[in-house]
């Protein structure tokens, strides 16, 4: 087992992925299997290391594939002729029927392993119609295929498709076993303890902040646009610093900034993410905007949320968003 993606996989995975080696070794593969669990808790994760592992011809009794051999390097190149992974063209956007006819064709093929599968993330991203194709193939699967699904929100499967597929949930992990795993990582300018709430508490998120560049970079970002809704007297530098963000990582952000105003007007203190900003900045901004309107800006930033798949002007969608700070509703 290589040491270093030994130290890299997150242990409360281990349990897990030792579950799924062992159904496959027992004979008792499922043709389906939904993987279920809050965002950045380590599905896909945990999804692709077991396909490494059935891809891996050197992993031998060792919980991960070794990462050397040809399996191994075929899998870990998108190039394996028996593993095929399916997500929306775009992040964010839906999943079509014509990715899952594409799916229906692969496991049609005769495979040469012992599973020939399909791993769809987020599996709730698939559209009524490609719902409804996959449905059929997993009333009816070929022998040997195994259909893998990843879901944040697995209610919004048909009930039909989580019916007939084999459930695994992967609940939120101990905080303290998150934080000894990103303690290696840690960087002079940003702890374990930041990276997390930076990342809402998602922890593969704030594994991803520490190492990579356009993680740290995206996240310099948002936090510079939200410091500057908070101390910007105007909204118009707001708007700029909006722009200059990917929504669908500041929206989130935005979003917990509001749950931590409310936490801050209720019991007077700050929270983890709060904690980012400092009172100086959270303290005045959590007065002036109250507790009223806190809670109606957050229930507007649901809707903004759902509308960013819609094709509106980023200038427009920016501006609506920045200046509902300044507006008030009006009384009940």
């Amino acid at each position: 087992m290589n040491g270093g993606a030994q130290a890299a996989f997150p242990p409360w995975l281990e349990g897990h992925l030792g579950q799924l080696i062992r159904l496959v070794g027992s004979g008792q593969t499922p043709s389906g299997l939904l993987v279920t669990g809050p965002k950045g808790v380590g599905k896909g994760a945990l999804i692709r290391a077991f396909l490494q592992r059935m891809a891996c011809t050197e992993a031998a009794e060792g919980l991960l594939g070794c990462g050397r051999c040809n399996g191994c390097r075929s899998f870990l190149g998108d190039t394996h002729p028996e593993i095929l992974e399916v997500a929306p063209d775009t992040p964010g956007k839906e999943i079509l029927v014509d990715s899952i006819r594409s799916v229906i064709e692969f496991l049609s093929l005769s495979h040469s392993g012992p599973v020939r599968s399909v791993f769809i993330e987020p599996a709730e991203a698939m559209n009524v119609n490609a719902a409804n194709a996959l449905l059929k193939t997993l009333e009816e699967p070929p022998g040997g295929a195994m259909i893998l699904l990843a879901a944040a929100q697995p209610a919004r499967l048909p009930a039909t498709i989580r019916s007939r597929c084999r459930l695994l949930r992967v609940p939120v992990p101990q905080r303290a076993l998150v934080r000894n795993w990103l303690t290696p990582f840690e960087q002079d300018e940003l702890g374990a303890d930041a990276a997390l709430a930076a990342c809402l508490d998602r922890p593969l998120e704030a594994r991803a902040l520490l190492d990579d560049e356009a993680a740290q970079a995206a996240w310099r970002s948002d936090r510079t646009a939200l410091e500057s809704l908070l101390h910007s007297q105007s909204p118009f530098p707001v708007v700029q610093r909006f722009l200059e963000c990917d929504l669908t990582s500041l929206l989130p952000r935005l979003q917990r900034l509001l749950v931590s105003v409310q936490h801050y007007l209720i019991q007077g203190e700050m929270d983890a993410f709060a904690r980012l900003f400092g009172s100086d900045l959270l303290g005045p901004f959590a007065a002036t905007l109250g507790m009223r309107e806190t809670a109606a800006v957050y229930q507007d930033s649901l809707q903004w949320q759902r509308e960013l798949q819609a094709p509106l002007n980023p200038n427009l969608r920016c501006e609506d968003i920045v200046l509902r700070f300044w507006r008030r509703s009006e009384p009940a």
